[in-house]
């Protein structure tokens, strides 16, 4: 079952990533990158053999998304110093918490890659599990966190859009990657 949750969870993260690409502007090839990486961990982790272990996933989307949060401040603290009517930390096609969502996503993504769907397929995975101990509750507990404050950040947006009527590409973008997570969540239990 567990693996049927996690091939599920890459149909609405593939939507997520397609509306990202989709709503492509200047200045976003980052998320793009993003979206996809985060995309090619999930099917890595589903179908083994792993081309990278779960651990070098979890840097490459952790290293992601404080390069999303970074080029956002960036850009967002350049244009108002240009005189864009923007002043940084307005809101962006997704809200005020566009970005940190962005980032918190890739977080998580990659901390469940780490620790949790997919690593049946990791020679020794059952060994490691064993040994791990204190650890390993730790990680599910900081995992368990971070999921359920980008659920809660998901709802959050998804219902500050549909007040503001906002564009419906951010919404279902918002939506399907927190249906993703959600999903995997399920394989993890």
């Amino acid at each position: 079952m567990t693996d049927v949750l996690g091939l599920a969870a890459i149909v609405p993260a593939s939507a997520g990533a397609c509306c990202t690409v989709g709503a492509w502007r200047p200045g976003r090839a980052v998320d793009v990158v993003a979206a996809v990486a985060m995309v090619a961990a999930m099917v890595d982790g589903a179908f083994g053999p792993r081309v990278l272990p779960g651990v070098l996933w979890f840097l490459v989307l952790a290293f992601l998304a404080v390069v999303v949060a970074g080029v956002h401040r960036l850009q967002s603290t350049s244009a108002w110093r240009r005189g864009s009517a923007q002043q940084p930390g307005a809101a962006s096609a997704h809200g005020r918490y566009g970005r940190l969502h962005a980032a918190l996503g890739l977080l998580v993504m990659g901390a469940m890659g780490a620790m949790g769907v997919g690593m049946a397929h990791d020679a020794g995975a059952a060994g490691m599990h064993q040994h791990l101990g204190v650890v390993a509750v730790t990680w599910q507990v900081v995992l368990g966190g971070l999921t359920l404050g980008y659920l809660v950040l998901t709802v959050h947006m998804l219902r500050d859009g549909v007040r503001r009527r906002s564009r419906p590409l951010p919404l279902v973008e918002t939506l399907a990657m927190g249906v993703a997570v959600a999903v995997m969540s399920a394989a993890m239990v």
